[in-house]
């Protein structure tokens, strides 16, 4: 190591190597090409070493230029005018601009088409339609703007409790602060799996690594010393560290980078879902559309006369197509129910911190699990400790606690140790020796050490850590090696962790003595065997990743009834089954002794098998891992590195919760899987309907009536987004060609239920609806006062059948659905019945009202064409999935229970036979 040396000295030292310099920079012509090179590299370095090295402050120096110091840190009058000087430790929000982020709800494809069909309705001076398309599009804009915001509001309330704290030193005291108070000159003490919260310098550090590279994109950690910087934003991999803040906000090298680069989002799989459905939408009105100007203009000779209405019927039937073709509430409708969705997952305890994992999770058909803290309470308990070669189980329990953290920095093992030492054995023995340093565990050396002095004056070290390493370190190995190895397989066998100890006689620590082992047991979570059978009755397969030994991880799978198919990775890496690694990783029920970066791997694998993979951890050696997956999951207690990667964060201990959570995600998937079905299948009947009516019968529609159905159903679609609703039992995706095939299906049944009924009250007197029931003679303006109903009435009952799996007749809506449905037909019925008194006047596409009996008949004729669309739903589920539900399992659940309450039916021995069960796949 090169010693800190002054400006000064460090020009002296180059003056003498100038001879050398000079070598290097005008070589004699014998030397090799190459190896001058190399040479003037090599001489270039060490200046930058030496000029770096001198132009560093000492430590000393920081502090007083800080005005501060290690043993009492900032006072509390310092940090309030160092903070009205510096502001808040936070990079400032981006301006929000409220009108803006309302004018955004009409900036998408749908609403450009919908503000098109406005254009031309202005142009043909139709003002009426044209109030009414703006409308249509402010109360779409307004509603999505209200409840998104209401939502977003409510989860950065619940999110600002995931703000991290920091440990600093005020007024002579260590204190946990939030990291947004931190101000220049805080003394802050740095652990492993923090997020470094403000740049720093370390006054104080040992074996100090940070993962800097989302900042630098620097791969491997960054080894750190006494005088080095640490930056806001890194994390620590490793070691511990006491460091004095430099800079805070937007004077960070992170805050500097967020000011100046604007971070693009990557379109979500929802958005580009979104929008292949959007296009469907506009091409096939547009086509439609086309259609019809060709047959008017080209085949009919159609002519426009002027701009009023009825001047020019073609393109006042486009109007027709485009208003009540587009979809136009569907961004709003689906935003809308991914925000007020996030909301219900944080009332249920999970913070989600970005939105589109609500709809991922409901995808997810793999949970790779940590062990440690997840599956299990990560509250250790020592059994009875064994001593090797001579050592008491006293001498194995002091060393171990000697080696152990104190207060705030003490992990699991640490409060196990020194707890069992307490309860067991005479304290006033520990607090005889002193701890000179500590040297804190890390994932490489798996090991924590102390440097020890006893009460006679005598300096040693002590270790704890992972048995393995601890005995191969040892002097006395090849005498306990056999014995060491079977009493920690037998701890293993017996679902305990073994903790080896040893002591070095000397202060450099170069010559140990194993002392014995500690089995450390970590009881499972009382709900995790529950909810691990729940995960897999949701499809959802459960692999196990620890760091744990093999035979713990079966053993503890064991106890949760989880598959002991378990590999390590020299198992999976060297297999003689004869399948690849990729496949083995597949059908594994778990995986033991892994490092982040084996974890990392088995996502990834995973993930290139098109699995959705959710990743749970809590530490930063689960880092890696979380963020790879495609939902990564910090639990509860997680490090601030495990939670800044994660997409969700729990709030309440255990994996229990990640089911509610799967549950909830899964609901609100099915909430925008319904809607988009019944959009689309709308889209699909309105063109077909009114587009093949003015082809084939030359009969117009008005375009105020579209509107109207328009306002009323979208208007009905937005309570979708806290509809009732069953999840299903299998990983939701978005399926594409079932969604179009099920909308096509739905839509060409409703356009031939409209088009059955036209021709059957077409012909005036001699229609079937007169002749065959009495009912009396319309004409064409009272028609689109029936047609309007029936489009109506049947158009928005289709989202009864798509919201539900089985027969919709038996799966109940949410109140506030089906209050909406009741409230928009009612007013359709009146607009139906009486009409707008033959408006527009033109004699082309006036409206009348149908009367009451033909506003009954056309309630029966919708309810009679509504029945058999559960069967067009179960056939076009068989068709594509190759099974079709009749019955939703819960509901058949509940007749077998009243049909055999006590389980089955006895015959006439007495003896229990099986009971029948409702066949619903």
């Amino acid at each position: 190591k090169l010693p800190s040396i002054s400006l000064g000295d460090a020009k002296k030292l180059l003056k003498q190597n100038y001879p050398l310099h000079r070598q290097i920079m005008y070589p004699s012509e014998d030397k090799e090409g190459a190896d001058i090179k190399k040479a003037y590299e090599k001489e270039q370095e060490k200046r930058k070493v030496l000029i770096e090295s001198s132009s560093k402050p000492s430590t000393s120096q920081v502090l007083k230029d800080f005005n501060t110091s290690l043993e009492h840190g900032l006072t509390s009058q310092q940090v309030t005018q160092l903070t009205q000087q510096y502001g808040p430790n936070a990079i400032p929000e981006k301006k929000r601009y409220p009108v803006l982020e309302y004018l955004m709800f009409m900036w998408n494809p749908l609403s450009w088409t919908m503000e098109i069909a406005a254009l031309i309705s202005i142009v043909l001076l139709d003002y009426i339609d044209f109030i009414l398309i703006v409308v249509l599009l402010l109360i779409n804009a307004t509603i999505g703007f209200y409840e998104e915001h209401s939502a977003a509001n409510a989860v950065d309330a619940l999110k600002n409790s995931l703000t991290p704290s920091a440990r600093v030193m005020r007024d002579g005291e260590w204190k946990m602060v939030e990291s947004t108070t931190l101000v220049p000159g805080d003394i802050m003490s740095l652990k492993i799996g923090n997020v470094i919260p403000a740049d720093a310098i370390i006054i104080e550090g040992e074996g100090v690594k940070i993962d800097q590279s989302s900042l630098t994109g620097e791969s491997l950690p960054v080894n750190k010393k006494d005088g080095d910087e640490v930056y806001s934003g890194s994390t620590m991999k490793q070691g511990e560290a006491i460091s004095v803040v430099t800079k805070t906000g937007v004077n960070t090298f992170f805050g500097k980078a967020a000011n100046l680069v604007a971070q693009a989002e990557n379109s979500s799989h929802l958005q580009k879902v979104l929008k292949k459905i959007s296009l469907f939408c506009i091409f096939f009105i547009v086509i439609w559309s086309a259609i019809e100007l060709i047959v008017e203009f080209g085949v009919r000779k159609s002519k426009c006369t002027g701009v009023k209405e009825g001047q020019c019927v073609a393109l006042n039937n486009v109007l027709v197509l485009l208003v009540g073709g587009i979809p136009i509430a569907m961004p709003t409708v689906l935003s809308v129910t991914m925000a007020i969705g996030a909301t219900q997952l944080a009332k249920k305890q999970a913070i989600v911190s970005r939105l589109t994992a609500v709809e991922e999770l409901a995808g997810m058909d793999i949970l790779c699990s940590d062990k440690t803290g997840t599956l299990t309470l990560n509250i250790l308990t020592v059994e009875h400790p064994t001593p090797f070669d001579g050592a008491s189980e006293a001498d194995i329990m002091l060393h171990a606690a000697l080696a152990s953290s104190s207060g705030e920095d003490m992990d699991a093992i640490d409060k196990a140790v020194t707890n069992y030492y307490a309860d067991k054995f005479d304290k006033g023995v520990i607090d005889s020796y002193t701890i000179m340093k500590h040297f804190p565990f890390n994932p490489v050396d798996k090991k924590a050490q102390g440097l020890i002095r006893g009460p006679k004056g005598d300096v040693f070290r002590v270790a704890k850590g992972a048995p393995q390493v601890i005995l191969n370190e040892s002097d006395n190995k090849k005498l306990i090696q056999q014995e060491v190895e079977e009493m920690i397989n037998d701890f293993a066998l017996r679902g305990f962790r073994a903790l080896g100890v040893s002591r070095s006689l000397d202060e450099e620590g170069k010559r140990w003595h194993f002392e014995g082992l500690i089995p450390l047991f970590d009881p499972p979570r009382h709900d995790t065997e529950d909810t691990i059978k729940r995960a897999l009755e949701m499809g959802v397969s459960v692999k196990m990743i620890t760091g744990d030994q093999l035979a713990i991880a079966k053993e503890t799978a064991r106890s949760l009834g989880m598959g002991q198919n378990m590999f390590t990775i020299p198992a999976l890496k060297n297999n003689d089954m004869g399948i690849s690694s990729s496949d083995l990783i597949e059908q594994a029920d778990g995986f033991a002794e892994m490092w982040p970066e084996h974890k990392y791997k088995v996502v990834k694998s995973l993930q290139k098998r098109k699995h959705i993979v959710g990743m749970t951890g809590d530490g930063v050696n689960d880092a890696p891992a979380l963020k790879k997956a495609d939902i990564g999951i910090a639990v509860h207690g997680a490090t601030d590195a495990a939670r800044s990667v994660s997409d969700i964060v729990l709030m309440s201990p255990g994996l229990s919760v990640i089911i509610d959570a799967i549950i909830a995600s899964r609901k609100i998937f099915q909430r925008m899987r319904n809607y988009v079905i019944y959009s689309v299948a709308a889209t699909i009947r309105i063109c077909l309907t009114f587009a093949i009516l003015t082809l084939a019968y030359n009969f117009y529609f008005p375009t105020i009536a579209t509107v109207i159905i328009a306002i009323l159903n979208d208007g009905t679609m937005l309570t979708i987004s806290k509809d009732r609703v069953r999840p299903r039992q299998t990983p939701d995706t978005w399926n594409l060609k079932e969604i179009f095939t099920m909308s096509f299906a739905y839509g060409i049944y409703l356009f031939i239920s409209t088009l059955v009924l036209f021709i059957l009250t077409k012909d005036g007197a001699d229609s079937v609806f007169h002749q065959k029931f009495g009912l009396p003679v319309i004409d064409e303006d009272q028609m689109r006062g029936m047609i309007y109903l029936q489009v109506s009435i049947s158009g928005l009952a289709t989202i009864f059948v798509s919201r539900s799996q089985g027969f919709s007749y038996v799966e109940r809506p949410g109140a506030l659905m089906t209050i909406a449905f009741v409230l928009s037909q009612i007013a359709a019925t009146l607009i139906g019945v009486l009409g707008f008194g033959g408006y527009p006047h033109n004699g082309r596409t006036d409206f009348k009202g149908c009367g009451w009996a033909y506003a009954l008949a056309i309630w029966i004729w919708c309810i009679i064409w509504y029945l058999p669309m559960d069967f067009i739903k179960f056939g076009v589920t068989a068709l594509l999935r190759g099974h079709w539900h009749i019955i939703p399992p819960s509901f058949a659940a509940k007749i077998n229970r009243s049909i055999h309450p006590q389980g089955g039916r006895k015959n006439k021995k007495g003896k229990k036979v099986a009971k029948p069960v409702i066949v619903v796949q």
